[in-house]
């Protein structure tokens, strides 16, 4: 028993009609994507102006670009004066002379970060009261300190508190 000539065309016919079902499928659901992307670009700008929405979105993210960096300057400049800025203190209340009471003398210590600053000392006596006030660098200073000014240096780089 043989195929008719007639039978494999008809055969041959509805495989065609099933290929070209399935590419008109494929061509269906691809249009209504580019539809649906339309619709966005379209909603993007009032007018749907495809080309102005992007123009516009370049210029505002060289703003945005510009704003960062300007940032990034400020936040350098900040953590510069943060370094710098007094964050440690230490304190040292003491009598300087035996007749004197009451520890009105004192050594104060006002350093930054990195250990540099200032340490202030007043000795209050009975007749007088002096003070004197020495550069200090990295926690050491190039003038003799007592050991009042070197416990408030010492308290003062202990941590980021006051030290009283």
């Amino acid at each position: 028993m043989g195929v008719a000539k007639g039978d494999l065309i008809l055969a041959l016919f509805g495989v065609g009609w099933v290929i070209l079902a399935i590419w008109l499928l494929a061509i269906t659901i691809n249009v209504r994507k580019l539809a649906n992307r339309q619709k966005i670009i379209a909603k993007a700008g009032e007018d749907g102006d495809f080309v102005r929405v992007i123009s516009d979105s370049l210029k505002e993210l060289s703003t945005l670009k510009s704003d960062v960096a300007e940032i990034k300057d400020d936040r350098a400049t900040s953590k510069l004066v943060m370094d710098t800025a007094v964050r440690n203190v230490g304190m040292v209340r003491f009598d300087a002379f035996d007749d004197v009471g009451g520890k009105l003398s004192f050594a104060v210590a006002l350093l930054d970060s990195n250990g540099d600053g200032v340490v202030i000392s007043a000795i209050n006596g009975r007749q007088e009261s002096r003070s004197y006030a020495k550069h200090v660098r990295n926690g050491d200073s190039s003038y003799i300190l007592s050991a009042e000014e070197r416990d408030a240096i010492t308290k003062a780089l202990s941590n980021d508190r006051v030290n009283v």
